[in-house]
């Protein structure tokens, strides 16, 4: 079976150049951080964005077990491994076996890092549960004992200020621990080494307990941050195949075609901003032929801010009447008239002017033509190709056509047929978001009904980071340098596509 590899600090010491912690005293004098502290700038940084990113590490003088695996195998199932760490018992190795023994030549967590590659792990330990076996024989020990701990960021754990005391973060209080321990450690006589030792194990696993709360819980840091349940103005969409069918295929690897009801709930202000202006006085005199129809102030008292915010909401919760014609006046008898131009057929288009126009419309001015973006993430993510930001088209009818409006050129423009039924229309529409086939892999995704969630980015700022972190090598080379993005589910799609019966 393939493990999922535990956290490596030495490789994460290394790569980002952390520095020790050795002191516990957070402050040097009454205004100066103490520059071995917890909280020191030359360890952590002094700028904004360095406090917030930066991490640190403790060194212990001895090898304890990683906090995961404690918690989740040695204290559940070590059986006689977890006795002789906490130096309950003392142990001769028989044949690869732990024997408990009065006289036993190894006690202590010392001892069993050293003897840890002579232990037949599957004969010692008191489970048979073929996942805890694997871990401890197939990760390197290395990773199974640690005798360094990774600090959080200063800004994760802030001091502060409740009822004219200082207070800390629970956070701080671990590494306070530990770093006490070491002092301790200098001095202790051996009768009471191994209680030392097993509150070094306990500090430990209680970092690894609050920091898994915090990140780990439907309503911690990463599900926040990774668009939780809780997220608004966000979409869930099954993921399908793109179409392959035509001379100029618009989805790619930086192109994910998106529903248009998902973009109206992504870019759901933008989408209602340009309504509004669409159905402004002096837009609707541009576009409507017989300009005596018009009454501005009937216009804007049928189509005020609630009419809007209804008309979305008809949009993406009623399928059905997403060919709703839109009227100049309250009776319903003066249809606003759309006058187009249909490039492919060289013919005029020139009939009502319904809800799916508008809302196209709307949403290529807000979304596609102003240049906003999507951040995409399939759970549960094996790591960060996982989520990825990504360009949009949008996916509106089944069948589309390209048209001049307005003097403006919009491909892919839905075909409206007016004369539909109620439960037709509704089955008229894209449904589904369809990514590059090349990026299943990637996202450990495929078209078996798997769901991803996703959110528009808002800030032209942040639009401008999501696409240089789009193009950047890391998210389209390997360390070995292949690409990321294989295509042979992609050619195989794409010869299906070519070759598939009209």
């Amino acid at each position: 079976m393939k493990i999922q590899s535990l956290y490596d600090i030495e490789m994460d010491i290394k790569v980002n150049g952390l520095k020790e912690v050795t002191s516990q005293n957070p402050y040097k004098t009454q205004n100066q951080y103490n520059p071995d502290g917890l909280f020191s700038e030359e360890i952590f940084g002094q700028t904004e964005d360095e406090r917030r990113y930066r991490c640190g590490y403790i060194k212990l003088p001895i090898h304890v077990f990683n906090g995961e695996i404690y918690k989740t195998i040695i204290s559940r199932s070590g059986g006689i491994i977890k006795k002789m760490a906490t130096g309950d018992v003392r142990c001769n190795l028989v044949n690869g076996v732990l024997v408990a023994d009065e006289n036993g030549q190894y006690c202590g967590l010392v001892d069993l890092y050293k003897i840890w590659d002579n232990i037949d792990i599957e004969k010692t330990l008191s489970t048979r549960k073929a996942v805890n076996i694997d871990i401890l024989t197939k990760c390197p020990k290395r990773l199974l004992f640690i005798d360094k701990v990774l600090v959080a960021p200063p800004k994760m754990r802030d001091m502060g200020v409740r009822n004219g005391r200082q207070v800390k973060s629970e956070l701080n209080t671990f590494y306070m621990t530990l770093l006490g321990l070491k002092s301790v450690t200098s001095h202790t006589t051996t009768t009471d080494t191994y209680q030392v030792y097993n509150k070094y194990q306990n500090a430990v696993v209680a970092i690894y307990e609050y920091v898994n709360k915090i990140f780990g819980s439907k309503n911690g840091f990463a599900q926040k941050n990774l668009l939780a349940k809780t997220t608004t103005f966000n979409a869930r969409n099954v993921i399908s195949a793109p179409k392959y069918n035509t001379d100029n295929p618009r989805i790619g690897l930086f192109v994910t075609g998106y529903p248009l009801h998902s973009l109206c709930s992504m870019f759901n202000p933008f989408i209602k901003f340009q309504i509004k202006q669409l159905l402004s006085y002096s837009n609707i005199q541009q576009m409507h032929p017989n300009k005596e129809e018009i009454n501005p102030a009937l216009l804007d008292q049928i189509y005020d801010d609630k009419m809007i915010n209804d008309l979305v909401n008809i949009y993406m919760n009623n399928p059905g009447s997403r060919f709703r014609i839109l009227y100049l006046d309250e009776e319903k008898t003066k249809p606003i008239m759309f006058e187009a131009f249909d490039v492919k057929k060289n013919e005029r288009i020139s009939r009502p002017f319904t809800l799916t126009d508008l809302v196209f419309i709307a949403c290529k001015r807000g979304v596609v033509d102003a240049g906003k973006m999507a951040y995409m993430v399939r759970y549960p993510i094996g790591d960060y190709m996982g989520a990825f930001f990504t360009h949009i088209h949008i996916l509106s009818t089944n069948t589309v056509c390209d048209i001049q409006f307005m003097g403006e050129l919009y491909e892919d423009y839905p075909v409206v047929d007016l004369e539909a039924s109620h439960m037709r229309v509704s089955t008229m529409f894209a449904e589904t978001l369809t990514p590059s086939n090349s990026r299943l892999k990637a996202i450990g995704g495929d078209y078996d009904g798997d769901t991803v969630k996703s959110v528009g980015i808002w800030s032209d700022e942040a639009n401008a980071q999501a696409e240089k972190l789009m193009k950047s090598k890391i998210y389209n080379i390997t360390t070995q340098c292949t690409t990321m993005f294989p295509i042979e589910i992609e050619c195989l799609n794409g010869l299906y596509g070519l070759t598939k019966d009209e």
